[in-house]
């Protein structure tokens, strides 16, 4: 089921490939940052949070990602929890 995902009102939050504090991420690692108040269409969210280090969902992104660092776009990212809403849409 597809739904949205919705940067809450705290200024900006990264999306990354790794449930690592966005400040241990090598600079070469791709990043995306996200602000307050946009949002994204999703195709799904893998909330397993023991396997995501208990705070971070895996979100697969309807659009791929262009990663700030550049390289290719990328559909699957890590966000924490707690700096996004989600909105399931219902048919």
């Amino acid at each position: 089921m597809s739904s949205i995902l919705r940067i809450k009102d705290i200024g900006t939050t990264i999306f990354k490939q790794s449930t690592q504090q966005s400040d241990d991420l090598k600079k070469s690692d791709p990043t995306y940052v996200a602000r307050a108040g946009e949002l994204y269409f999703v195709t799904s969210i893998d909330r397993d949070v023991k396997k995501y280090g208990g705070d971070h969902w895996k979100v697969t992104f309807e659009k791929k990602l262009q990663p700030r660092e550049g390289g290719n776009p990328i559909q699957t990212w890590f966000v924490y929890q707690g700096d996004v809403e989600e909105y399931r849409l219902v048919k």
